[in-house]
């Protein structure tokens, strides 16, 4: 049976806010709970029903991807496609590069985005309201705000999007990020005449999933202007929604001039003949009586106010992702038959070692005996020495931490080692990296500093 969507991940950006760990990792194979991040919308996808997917990723990531993928369980059908490494392409440029692999209207998802949502609840916004695009909106969880990553101390930026919403809540009027804006902010009076009661919010947040229509894709290949779907392709759609087509003067067969549409954005839309008709017949077409806007593009939301919609797309984000895993994973399953164990069977645990039950051992992990996790994920393969310490950490695979270490809030990365009774506290240390003995740090990120002047 054909699906009425189709899906495609973005799981080619280069996680340009987390450097520090993936200078040597795709950002898309990080992990959360022991599963890499691009997981977790492949496992969304499966549970809405979808048996394929289009998976877009960097050529030199592709094999670890797959192989990393292949040990998950997963059913659904994967199309890897790749982009070049070495071409700073946006997510707007990865969708023309596959406009010819789309057949029909389309599902966009971030490999970054954690999310509990039923996504026929957004396709339902979408067909109820014949939209171009609906997008998920969302409000980050309190905890994910307040959120501080480990390493060096640093300003925060201000990351919000300014969202307009019309008195429903559901049309998009105003889309753009908090920087695109000056002090003020500039709205035509024709949108506000037919929608004077607007609301701008600053708390929503684009969760990067969307519903588009088919032709957006074949636009796309001709606006090659437009480099990114939030911050470029979004806030256009939003401001043709009041636009009409234009026309231009051209010959008839007589030698007299009519005016005949031009080529542009709304030549690309399909619409229904009876629809055509009954819009030529109304007379209100354009007085906004009906709420139309004269145009046939419809920018739509979601506004999801209950569960849990988390991108992990900053350091702080997805350290927090990884301590609240533990209680969400079960959850978040695409299959009610398969529970996920916080604790590897294979998983050897010393005598009277203590693993909260806010934590997850990985396969292959170790802990020695009197050692104390909590609130911890331990990656696959990990030694944790005899009386260590772990609490609000992250420790990805293949780590090793000797006897009598404290390991307080940091991200350990893979193939790392920390030696013995070494105290850590707020650090970051990357991957393949060796921490002496002995050593007290404090807000430190030690990390290959060769690789990060490269990138």
């Amino acid at each position: 049976m054909t699906m009425e969507f189709q899906a495609v991940v973005m799981a080619a950006g280069k996680g340009s806010r987390m450097l520090d760990l993936t200078v040597k990792m795709s950002k898309a194979l990080l992990p959360i709970g022991n599963y890499p991040m691009l997981w977790f919308p492949l496992n969304q996808l499966e549970k809405a029903g979808f048996e394929e997917a289009i998976v877009i990723v960097l050529h030199s990531a592709k094999r670890d991807i797959l192989l990393s993928l292949s040990q998950c369980e997963l059913k659904i059908k994967l199309d890897m496609v790749t982009i070049p490494d070495d071409q700073d392409w946006g997510t707007a440029d990865s969708l023309r590069h596959i406009a010819d692999k789309i057949t029909r209207d389309f599902i966009v998802v971030s490999c970054d985005l954690v999310c509990d949502l039923q996504l026929h609840l957004l396709a339902d916004v979408h067909r109820a309201n014949d939209a171009t695009v609906t997008v998920l909106l969302s409000l980050p969880p309190r905890s994910f705000i307040d959120a501080v990553g480990p390493g060096p101390k640093t300003k925060r930026r201000s990351e919000r999007d300014l969202v307009g919403l019309d008195e429903k809540g559901t049309q998009i009027l105003l889309l753009g990020s908090e920087a695109d804006f000056e002090d003020t902010i500039k709205i035509r009076k024709s949108v506000l005449k037919k929608f004077p009661h607007m609301v701008i919010n600053s708390r929503l947040t684009d969760s990067h999933l969307y519903i588009m229509r088919k032709w957006v894709a074949d636009f796309l290949t001709t606006a090659k202007h437009i480099g990114t779907v939030k911050g470029e392709l979004l806030p256009y759609l939003v401001k043709k929604q009041f636009s009409r087509r234009r026309k231009v003067d051209g010959p008839r067969h007589d030698g007299d001039v009519v005016e005949v549409p031009a080529s542009d954005i709304f030549s690309y839309q399909s619409e229904d003949p009876l629809e055509k008709l009954s819009k030529e017949m109304s007379s209100c077409l354009h007085s906004g009586a009906d709420g139309s806007t004269g145009s046939n593009i419809r920018c739509f939301a979601l506004v999801m106010d209950k569960g849990f919609c988390v991108r992990t797309n900053t350091l702080a984000a997805y350290c927090e992702m990884n301590r609240q895993i533990p209680k969400l994973l079960n959850s978040l399953c695409s299959l009610p038959e398969r529970e996920l164990t916080a604790v590897h069977p294979s998983a050897c645990i010393g005598a009277k070692a203590q693993v909260g039950p806010d934590s997850m051992i990985g396969a292959g992990g170790a802990v020695g005996g009197m050692a104390t996790i909590k609130r911890s994920i331990i990656g696959q393969h990990c030694c944790i020495g005899e009386k260590a310490k772990v609490s609000n950490s992250l420790i990805m695979n293949h780590v090793t931490i000797k006897d009598g270490c404290n390991i307080q809030n940091c991200v350990i990365a893979s193939n790392a080692h920390v030696g013995e009774k070494a105290e850590l506290k707020d650090c970051l240390v990357g991957a393949s990296q060796h921490v002496d003995p002995l050593v007290r740090l404090t807000n430190e990120a030690l990390v290959d500093m060769e690789r990060l002047m490269q990138i």
